[in-house]
């Protein structure tokens, strides 16, 4: 399934990305990595849920890709929510709900250095707003609450009120 910042775009909220993020089953995984050495690709960074490639001949010439490793039941919870998008040459492929981007998002901005950043934030806003999420539905206040800081939704709620007051 396409996440990170190529699936955000697919929402309607268009930015710049440099790597394709998938999101795979933890139990997949040898297959995948199979799969891009295959292709020229080789893995030069990984912890227990995230594994990233680049291309060995020239990491300039081709994106670098990042599996983000999922268990079978998180991956079968997002995947039933999902959609199929067409990213053209008859080719489709999944995205996560908007609800479930900002999940993985906001479990992302935990990360000093993410949040620094500030993309992650930025794309939270952004789908909130292209995807008309109510940040008052319980829906929204689980996922806040469950992965995002206090300070996180604090500040995520005070920019989009100062945003809709403008």
């Amino acid at each position: 399934m396409l996440v990170g910042g190529n699936a955000v775009n697919l929402h309607s909220y268009f930015r710049t990305t440099f790597d394709v993020d998938l999101l795979i089953r933890e139990t997949d995984s040898e297959r995948w990595l199979s799969y891009f050495k295959q292709h020229g690709y080789a893995p030069f960074h990984r912890t227990a849920n995230f594994i990233r490639l680049r291309f060995v001949a020239n990491p300039a010439e081709a994106l670098p890709v990042d599996l983000m490793l999922a268990d079978a039941q998180t991956f079968a919870t997002i995947q039933g929510e999902s959609r199929r998008c067409d990213i053209g040459n008859g080719l489709s492929l999944a995205i996560p709900s908007a609800l479930h981007l900002i999940a993985m998002k906001l479990h992302a901005l935990r990360s000093p250095a993410r949040f620094e950043h500030g993309i992650d934030l930025q794309d939270v806003k952004y789908l909130i707003k292209t995807a008309k999420i109510d940040t008052t539905s319980k829906e929204f206040t689980d996922i806040a609450e469950r992965y995002a800081t206090d300070a996180i939704r604090i500040r995520i709620l005070r920019e989009l009120g100062e945003e809709s007051s403008s």
